[in-house]
C-alpha cells in the first residue's frame, strides 16, 4: 500500500497553496493508495474529512498533525487525535510521551531543517522515525537525518511534505501491509513494517533545474541581489531554502535513492 504521511492543504495550514481536493485527485493521479492530512498544528475535524472520503472512495484519507514545538523543532502525530494533543504541543518532549503512551506514532519532520541540532531530549524521549526524504529537504540535510536514525536505532521515512499538488508522488512510504484507520497507520510506523518510495527519474529532472538554478543564484549573489530579489530574477519558482543554502556554499540536491 502506497501511501503519503506528511501532506498539507489550504483548507487548515496557511502555507498550502492547493485545495484538498486538488492534493486527493493529484495524489490518485500519482497512483497514491492513501494519504494522511497533517495540517500544521490541527487535526481535521472527522465529519469534514468523512466528507471527503466520500467523494473519494478510491483513497483511503487519514488524519494526522504537524506540531511545532517550543525548540521550532516539527513532530508528525499519527494515531490519536485528541484535542489535549494541541494543548500540549509545544512541550515537545511531553508530545512524545502522551502520544506513545495512547499506543500512537510520532515521527520527527525534516530535522535539520531550520537549526543546526536536534532536541536535547531525543535520547530519553525517543520518537517512533526520522524523515530523511520529502520536497522540503536537501542531500545534506537528508544525510543528517540518516546519521541520527542510525544512532537513535530509528527508521527512517520518505514523504511528499506537499503543500502543492506538484509535490505529490515524489516521496511516500510502501507499507507491507494495507492499513483502514489512523491506529493501524500508528502500528506499522511504530513496527517500521515499509520501505521508502523514491520516484527516481523524476527527482532527477528536478536536481538538474536546481543544479540550472543554483548556477543563475550564484551570479546573482555575486552581483549583491538579496533574496528576493534573486526570488524574481528567476523564472522558474525556486525557494528561499534554496537561495540561502547556495549563499552557505552548500548544494542543494534532492535524495535520489532511498
Amino acid at each position: 500500500m502506497r501511501i503519503d504521511i506528511h501532506v498539507h492543504t489550504t483548507r487548515y495550514s496557511d502555507c498550502g497553496r492547493s485545495s484538498p481536493e486538488e492534493m486527493v485527485e493529484r495524489a490518485i493521479d500519482e497512483g497514491l493508495e492513501a494519504l494522511v492530512f497533517t495540517e500544521h498544528n490541527v487535526f481535521w475535524p472527522a465529519e469534514e474529512l468523512a466528507a471527503l472520503q466520500a467523494r473519494y472512495p478510491q483513497i483511503l484519507l487519514l488524519r494526522g498533525a504537524e506540531f511545532t514545538t517550543s525548540e521550532g523543532e516539527d513532530l508528525l502525530v499519527y494515531g490519536p487525535t485528541d484535542e489535549d494533543l494541541i494543548a500540549i504541543r509545544r512541550d515537545g518532549a511531553l508530545l512524545v510521551r502522551q502520544v506513545r503512551a495512547r499506543g500512537g506514532a510520532i515521527v520527527l519532520a525534516h530535522p535539520y531543517r531550520f537549526h543546526p541540532d536536534v532536541p536535547p531530549w531525543l535520547d530519553e524521549y525517543p520518537v517512533d522515525g526520522i524523515e530523511i526524504m520529502s520536497s522540503n529537504i536537501y542531500e545534506h540535510t537528508s544525510q543528517q537525518g540518516r546519521a541520527l536514525a542510525r544512532k537513535l536505532g530509528l527508521p527512517v521515512v520518505a514523504s511528499s511534505d506537499g503543500h502543492h499538488v506538484d509535490s505529490l508522488g515524489m516521496y511516500a512510504l510502501d507499507l507491507y501491509h494495507p492499513v483502514h484507520t489512523e491506529w493501524e497507520l500508528a502500528q506499522v510506523l511504530r513496527e517500521g513494517a515499509f520501505t521508502l518510495y523514491v520516484n527516481t527519474p523524476r527527482i532527477e529532472a528536478q536536481n538538474a533545474l536546481l543544479e540550472h538554478q543554483c548556477d543563475q543564484i550564484r551570479r546573482l549573489v555575486a552581483m549583491e541581489y538579496d533574496d528576493e530579489e534573486i526570488r524574481a530574477a528567476i523564472p522558474e519558482f525556486v525557494s528561499l531554502t534554496v537561495i540561502r543554502g547556495v549563499r552557505q556554499g552548500i548544494t542543494m540536491l534532492r535524495p535520489a535513492r532511498p
